[in-house]
């Protein structure tokens, strides 16, 4: 039996740059509906030569009383003049499929995710 897990957004922190979700500015983070794909974090950096830092974390979106299937956390780290770097992480059964890692320069790239259940 196939499950789905929809992924709730539910924490951030931001030290620099532009919120840019789905190519409008100073919209956060979304949440990630089951089979579905979409752009659920976009960043870029501010006016200027700047890099930008974040961290973004979703969960599965579970009735109460149910055991969660965990987290996935992203953090990125694209500064103006040293290595990028980005990990993205997860805990549980969640389990993250097509993550590369940043190029070490540059400030203009895309990364994809596919999220699925290990154990299913």
């Amino acid at each position: 039996m196939q499950q789905t897990v929809s992924l709730k957004f539910f924490n951030h922190s931001w030290n620099g740059g532009i919120w840019n979700t789905n190519d409008e500015e100073d919209k956060q983070p979304i949440s990630i509906p089951p089979n579905t794909t979409l752009q659920a974090l976009g960043v870029k950096a501010s006016t200027g030569p700047n890099g930008y830092e974040c961290s973004c974390s979703w969960r599965d979106k579970v009735p109460s009383g149910e055991k969660s299937y965990g987290t996935i956390s992203l953090v990125l780290d694209v500064p103006q003049k040293s290595k990028n770097r980005a990990e993205c992480l997860t805990e549980h059964q969640l389990h993250v499929d097509s993550w590369e890692d940043l190029p070490e320069k540059g400030h203009n790239f895309v990364r994809s995710i596919i999220v699925t259940n290990k154990y299913v």
